[in-house]
């Protein structure tokens, strides 16, 4: 199973993450964002990693900022969490050879029509839960039953929203995503992460024989 951990703000969490075996780790670079982290502060935390890692920059609605931020925090990936259309993806993966996510928030099936116009454009699609006026880091839980139709729209799948150590093997066995992905559901504060939360976390998915 391979997990991101996202909103990292402090290098310790990030070390924490990497050592129990996270596949990546999120850095979100949205100013209104309570987790919010710049450029030079990811540099430093992703330079002081004991090893190489797949460092993921959020970004709402900043298709302009993303290449020079990128290159800086040296990001691996790029999420894309704002209303970002298949032309402003294009856009990003002309100017960055990394990983591209693009975010959906999703209300009810219907919604899900946008997604296949990303197919061979971006590498990844991710769902998160729709709440009104928030672009996410919400940790209300997504629709997994959504969830689990927009994994078969042909661009890998991963699950964001309301993820916990409690529910995440559930979520896993119901979604069948690609990868699972979590923020709030391991801190103490939003950007602070729980040392207990996160080895209850890769605890659960390691000792899971399903």
């Amino acid at each position: 199973m391979r997990v991101k951990i996202c909103g990292l703000t402090r290098a310790e969490d990030a070390a924490l993450a990497q050592s129990l075996g996270a596949w990546a780790l999120g850095f979100i670079f949205y100013s209104q964002s309570k987790r919010h982290i710049d450029a030079g502060q990811a540099e430093a935390i992703i330079r002081a990693l004991p090893k190489p890692a797949l460092a993921i920059g959020v970004f709402v609605n900043q298709t302009d900022d993303v290449p020079a931020i990128a290159k800086q925090a040296g990001l691996g990936g790029v999420q894309l969490h704002g209303d970002e259309t298949p032309e402003d993806c294009k856009k990003i993966k002309q100017n960055f050879s990394g990983l591209v996510i693009k975010a959906f928030r999703p209300k009810t099936e219907n919604d899900l029509a946008a997604i296949p116009a990303y197919k061979g454009i971006v590498d990844y699609i991710l769902l998160d839960a729709a709440v009104a006026g928030e672009f996410g880091g919400t940790g209300k839980t997504t629709d997994w039953a959504l969830a689990a139709k927009a994994a078969t729209l042909c661009i890998p799948l991963i699950l964001a929203g309301g993820l916990t150590a409690e529910n995440i093997l559930a979520a896993n066995r119901q979604v069948h995503p690609f990868a699972l992905d979590l923020s709030s559901g391991v801190e103490i504060s939003p950007g602070i992460k729980d040392t207990g939360k996160l080895k209850g976390l890769f605890k659960a998915i390691q000792g899971d024989k399903s």
